[in-house]
C-alpha cells in the first residue's frame, strides 16, 4: 500500500517533465533555476518551497510553452490528478 502511495506522489513535476519532451530532473531544474535535488524531492512526495525567482521562472516556462500560468497547476505537487494541458502536450510529443 505504501508503495502505491509513493508512485502517486510528485506526479505534477513528472507530468511537466514528460510534457516538455521527457526532459530530465536536471534539465527542468536548469529551466527553473533550482537544484535538481529540489525537483527530485518534489517528485518523491516532499512538499517543496519555491523561491520567488524560481516561481517566476516556472510561471514564465508555463506561459511560454503551454500558454498557462502557475495558477493552472494544482495547489500541491503531490496531486495525482492528470493535468489536462500537460497530458495533451505529452500526447502531441509522443505521436
Amino acid at each position: 500500500m505504501n508503495e502505491q502511495k509513493n508512485n502517486l506522489e510528485g506526479v505534477v513535476l513528472k507530468q511537466l517533465r514528460d510534457a516538455l519532451g521527457g526532459i530530465s530532473q536536471e534539465a527542468l531544474s536548469r529551466l527553473i533555476g533550482c537544484s535538481a535535488k529540489k525537483i527530485w524531492r518534489g517528485e518523491n512526495g516532499i512538499e517543496i518551497t519555491w523561491t520567488t525567482a524560481e516561481a517566476k521562472r516556472l510561471d514564465a516556462l508555463l506561459e511560454e510553452r503551454f500558454d498557462k500560468t502557475i495558477r493552472d497547476l494544482p495547489d500541491s505537487l503531490k496531486s495525482s490528478e492528470p493535468i489536462p494541458f500537460l497530458q495533451s502536450e505529452q500526447q502531441k510529443s509522443e505521436g
